[in-house]
């Protein structure tokens, strides 16, 4: 299935949206960890903020370049990704260092 191609006058404005996915993607994780680590509320609630951007800006990127099926889904997947991995990672690292922590009070270690 061939996707129809981005009108010349649309292309800035897939390449920007293709930009800010990937700057609201790190935007996102960095403040998901800030408010983990700071324990406030207000990082927690600007991540989530950031998130729903993330998600616009996933939907007028699709829309743009005449997203459909296979590669609307992968766009979904994407986006979903983009939510999941900061709290995988983020209980990865509890777990990983919450085990550093249980051989630092024994000697040697």
């Amino acid at each position: 299935m061939l996707i129809e191609p981005v009108a010349l006058a649309d292309f800035f404005l897939s390449f920007f949206s293709a930009a800010m996915i990937i700057l609201l993607g790190a935007l996102y994780a960095g403040l998901f960890a800030w408010a983990k680590i700071t324990s406030q509320y207000r990082f927690q609630l600007g991540a989530g903020l950031v998130y729903l951007t993330l998600l616009l800006t996933v939907f007028v990127f699709s829309q743009i370049n005449h997203f459909n099926g296979y590669w609307l889904t992968l766009s979904f997947l994407m986006v979903v990704g983009y939510g999941c991995m900061p709290y995988v990672i983020w209980r990865l690292c509890v777990a990983t260092h919450s085990d550093e922590s249980d051989h630092s009070h024994h000697p040697g270690g």
